[in-house]
């Protein structure tokens, strides 16, 4: 059965069984090769003479650049085309396509109603909080990527790896956390590494919160403490989200797979320091 949901504010998730993904292909193909015999130019919602080339485009992408379904992120115009294509096609004797699998799918789409779908008017404030909220995230995605392009970790693999991981640790550990500790996930090393300044931070609109917990993860170089007196500092005095971002920070560092990496003698004595201080961590986290 095919499933559409809206997942942001001009994109939508699509999934379909591998029949059905067969036959939409198909479809859209005899679309691009038969344009001027199909009613499509006068419902769809773009300028004639960019029609047929938009359905050239999706039919490309969807043979040479997307894979099976469940595809994420699928733009609403390709998600308009794919309708028009499959309903203004129906009862047409199509190669490669079953007629009761496209009267099927036909049927489907006009219950899903696409254009129904991408109606602001039926998006509830909290749903506009959430993708606004993911857009933020993908955007400090975008620029720690950029501030890690040419950085690379102990084992040699593109560091921009290690704080998108991070991330995915926090929300699996706590995935009630916020926002601001979210972005401080992604954005935890790039004082230390890459020499942003908390007021560059501040520039590009981080709040304060998020701006005190990355500070906190972060080395001073200056403070005359030892590896082992930091951590303990963290968990006495620095604020929760500072010890979350860290712990997850440690777990992905002590990770098997990255210290296999290593020489043996490096992975063994980074394990035992990192491991002494994920128990003070998690020690801290779980105290009432």
């Amino acid at each position: 059965m095919i499933k559409i949901e809206r997942t942001e504010y001009a994109f939508a998730s699509l999934d379909a069984s591998p029949d059905e993904w067969e036959a939409i292909k198909a479809i859209v193909g005899y679309c691009a090769s038969h344009f001027n015999h199909t009613e499509l130019r006068y419902s769809l919602p773009f300028p004639e003479e960019q029609q047929h080339g938009k359905i050239e485009s999706l039919c490309e992408a969807m043979n040479t650049v997307w894979g099976n379904p469940p595809i994420e992120d699928m733009y609403r115009d390709d998600v308009f085309l794919i309708a028009n294509c499959i309903t203004h096609t129906e009862g047409k004797d199509l190669p490669k396509v079953n007629p009761k699998l496209q009267e099927a799918l036909a049927q489907q789409l006009h219950d899903i109603d696409v254009y129904h779908l991408f109606d602001d008017g039926h998006v509830t404030p909290a749903q506009w909080d959430l993708w606004n909220c993911e857009r933020r995230i993908h955007a400090t995605k975008s620029w720690i990527i950029a501030l890690h392009a040419k950085q690379t970790d102990k084992a040699g693999h593109p560091y921009a790896q290690h704080p998108l991981r991070v991330l995915m640790r926090l929300l699996e550990l706590f995935p009630g956390v916020d926002e601001d500790t979210r972005h401080a996930a992604l954005l935890h090393d790039v004082m230390e590494d890459c020499g942003i300044t908390a007021e560059e931070l501040r520039q590009r609109g981080y709040s304060e919160q998020t701006i005190q917990t990355v500070a906190a993860v972060t080395k001073n170089k200056n403070d005359g403490l030892t590896y082992a007196q930091r951590i303990d500092q963290l968990a006495d005095k620095g604020p929760l989200a500072a010890i979350q971002v860290k712990l997850c920070d440690l777990l992905d560092n002590n990770d098997p797979n990255r210290l296999s990496a290593l020489s043996k003698e490096q992975a063994r004595s980074l394990n035992k320091r990192y491991s002494k201080a994920i128990q003070v961590l998690k020690a801290r986290i779980a105290e009432p």
